[in-house]
């Protein structure tokens, strides 16, 4: 479990709220949910592209410790400001301004942040 554990700590920089549950009391959860997550890993979508909708599907259910990590970790891989923010004015669109007034306006703040600080070393 440690290395399951160890993996998203590494990978997105984040503990999710479920994996240390999950880890405590569902091992075979865990690991099944990991098996999961690896296929999309290696499948065919950029991993920028796989961050941004991560960003977008956390910020619709209000995930905000999600919507951040996975939304720094989109830049991380190449992301633009420009492509995040498009990408939440699609949203805007179809599901109104809550979801930028409520996780949107935090992921995009946790992204530029991360921004500034890898351009700030070029």
């Amino acid at each position: 479990m440690e290395n399951i554990l160890e993996y998203y700590k590494n990978e997105l920089k984040w503990n999710p709220p479920f994996a240390e549950i999950f880890s405590k009391y569902s091992p075979d959860g865990l690991k099944g949910y990991l098996v999961m997550r690896e296929s999309v890993q290696e499948g065919h979508l950029s991993k920028k592209t796989q961050e941004l909708i991560f960003t977008i599907l956390d910020s619709l259910d209000n995930e905000v410790s999600g919507a951040k990590a996975h939304a720094v970790a989109a830049i991380e891989s190449g992301l633009t400001m420009e492509e995040l923010v498009e990408a939440f004015i699609i949203v805007t669109i179809v599901k109104g301004i809550n979801v930028m007034c409520k996780a949107g306006v935090q992921a995009i703040e946790a992204a530029e942040k991360r921004y500034k600080e890898i351009n700030s070393n070029i």
